[in-house]
């Protein structure tokens, strides 16, 4: 997805480069008339790694990496970051951490709003909720061609997806769910037949 050959995804909720299944929490598509968040007043808050390359100007947040030491990705920026402030790894002049971090996204980059924090080794982040059956469920071709869809739109936050046939859903893997990727999902797609697992939930 970001053009290197072996990727893991990674969700760091036991230590530094604990590698597992990314993308805790479920949101789905699809709001009716509930009120949702503006993009500017949306918190969001997950335990994701940290990293910051030799060629970066600003650390970012990553949920696919290289299998390799030290680690290698391309995330989303983060502004507001101070390495001095946390305990990191440090190799080849590469930076990088396991954090929980809280902050808002304005389309192009993550701002910090509270101080990372380390998760603990028993932490777990996020949960998981029944998958809904929509009014109108997806076949398996069109869940692959809205999973695509979406990645292509959103590649900053989109980085895969899981098909879920019985209920004709695709589950889509997201960073976050952005005002905007919400908006996007309830107008072309049929209701509920979308859900995200973002790695960093909406704080309510």
């Amino acid at each position: 997805m970001n053009g290197y050959g072996k990727l893991q995804q990674l969700l760091p909720v036991a230590a530094l480069l604990t590698l597992a299944a990314c993308g805790q929490g479920t949101d789905s598509a699809g709001t009716g008339d509930e009120a949702v968040p503006a993009q500017e007043d949306r918190v969001y808050e997950g335990s994701i790694i940290v990293f910051q390359g030799t060629e970066r100007d600003s650390a970012e947040l990553c949920v696919m990496v290289m299998d390799s030491y030290p680690p290698q990705c391309e995330g989303l920026p983060v502004t507001g970051w101070d390495w001095g402030a946390v305990e990191h790894e440090e190799a080849s002049g590469v930076r990088w951490g396991s954090y929980i971090v809280t902050g808002t996204f304005d389309g192009k980059a993550f701002t910090v709003t509270e101080d990372p924090e380390t998760p603990e080794a028993t932490e777990e982040i996020g949960g998981t909720d029944d998958v809904p059956d929509p009014a109108e469920g997806l076949s398996p071709e069109e869940i692959e061609a809205a999973a695509t869809e979406l990645q292509e739109q959103f590649p900053q936050l989109v980085f895969g997806h899981l098909p879920d046939d019985g209920h004709g859903v695709a589950i889509i893997d997201t960073l976050l769910v952005s005002a905007e990727l919400e908006t996007y999902a309830a107008e072309h797609f049929p209701e509920d037949a979308i859900v995200f697992k973002p790695v960093l939930a909406l704080v309510e």
